[in-house]
C-alpha cells in the first residue's frame, strides 16, 4: 500500500494534491518506510548507507554518536543535503559548526526537512570530550518544531548520548541512545511517534586504511536492524564505502574526497520497492585554528 501511495504521489500534477497526500503518507506510514531512519538527516558516511554508525568519529558523528565529535582537532563547518526516493518533499538540509576547546568539543546544528505543507525544523547542541586515550563521551540536546499546513507548531525537546571505546588499535566499540526518555510529539491530548532508539557498533581495523563495522540498531517501535559496513582508502584522498542492511535488504554505496581542508562525502542506497535515496555533504576544516597549535 505504501508503494502504491508513493507512486501516486509521483504522478500527481497538483502541488496541493501532492502535499496533502504526502501528509497522509508521513503520518500513517513513516515508521514503515523509514524504519532505519532515527534522525531527520541521514549522513553520507553512515545512515544513508544503512548503518547507525555508533563507532563513527568526525563531524558526521553529529547525526549518530556524539562521542565521535570529540576527535575533531580544529573547527569544522559542514553543510549537507539528503533526499529519499527521489521525492523533493522527502528531503532534508543541514548546516553544522563544531568548535573544539581544551576542555571539550562544542557542536551546533540547524536542520530543516519536509516541504511547504509539512516540515520540521531542528536546533541541536552537542558536547563531547576525550576522557582517556581509550574512551570518549558525548551528549546532545535537540529542540524540534513541526508544522502541518497553517496549523500551530508541535514542539519537542530530546536528548541523545553515547560513548566510544577503543581497547586497542584494531578494535572500536561504540554505543549511543536517541531520545531515551521516549518523548513523543504532543498536541493537546494527542501523542504521535518520535524516534527512540539504541545502537551499537563493533569496528575492526585490520589496517589503518581499512575498517569493517558490524552494527545493530533497535528502534522502540521496530524490529532490530543489523548492518555490515566496509570502508577503505582507494587512494590518498579517496575513500570508498559500502554497506548491506536488512530487513528489508538494502544496499548502500558511498565515496569521499578528502583534500587538505575540504572534504566531500556522498552516499546512496536502494530500496527494492521505493527506489534510490541519496545524501551528500561538504565540510571545511579551519586548520589554522587547530587545537594542537
Amino acid at each position: 500500500m505504501t508503494y502504491l501511495l508513493l507512486n501516486t504521489l509521483k504522478d500527481c500534477q497538483s502541488l496541493r494534491r501532492r502535499g496533502l497526500l504526502l501528509v497522509v503518507i508521513l503520518r500513517l506510514f513513516c515508521g514503515q518506510i523509514l524504519a532505519a531512519q532515527t534522525t531527520l538527516f541521514q549522513s553520507p558516511t553512515t545512515a544513508m548507507l544503512g548503518t547507525p554508525g555508533a563507532s563513527e568519529k568526525g563531524e558526521w558523528a553529529f547525526f549518530s554518536n556524539p562521542a565521535g565529535l570529540a576527535f575533531l582537532r580544529e573547527p569544522v563547518a559542514t553543510i549537507g543535503y539528503q533526499n529519499d526516493f527521489n521525492l523533493k518533499e522527502l528531503s532534508s538540509a543541514t548546516a553544522l559548526l563544531s568548535y573544539p576547546t581544551k576542555a571539550l568539543n562544542i557542536s551546533g546544528g540547524y536542520l530543516r526537512s519536509g516541504f511547504e505543507h509539512f516540515n520540521t525544523q531542528q536546533l541541536s547542541l552537542k558536547f563531547s570530550r576525550i576522557m582517556a586515550p581509550w574512551l570518549s563521551l558525548g551528549v546532545g540536546f535537540s529542540h524540534s518544531m513541526s508544522a502541518l499546513g497553517a496549523s500551530e507548531q508541535d514542539k519537542i525537546t530530546t536528548m541523545d548520548a553515547g560513548f566510544r571505546l577503543m581497547p586497542n588499535s584494531s578494535l572500536v566499540f561504540g554505543f549511543y541512545t536517541i531520545n531515551p526518555a521516549q518523548t513523543k510529539w504532543r498536541k493537546h491530548e494527542y501523542e504521535s511517534y518520535y524516534p527512540s532508539a539504541v545502537a551499537a557498533s563493533l569496528c575492526y581495523l585490520p589496517h589503518e586504511d581499512l575498517n569493517i563495522e558490524f552494527s545493530i540498531l533497535k528502534d522502540i517501535d521496530n524490529d532490530p536492524l543489523a548492518s555490515l559496513k566496509l570502508e577503505g582508502k582507494a587512494a590518498n584522498a579517496i575513500i570508498l564505502r559500502g554497506a548491506v542492511s536488512g530487513k528489508p535488504l538494502r544496499l548502500g554505496f558511498g565515496a569521499g574526497l578528502h583534500l587538505d581542508s575540504l572534504h566531500f562525502d556522498m552516499a546512496m542506497n536502494h530500496h527494492r520497492a521505493l527506489g534510490f535515496s541519496s545524501a551528500f555533504g561538504i565540510s571545511y576544516y579551519f586548520t589554522n585554528l587547530s587545537r594542537n597549535k
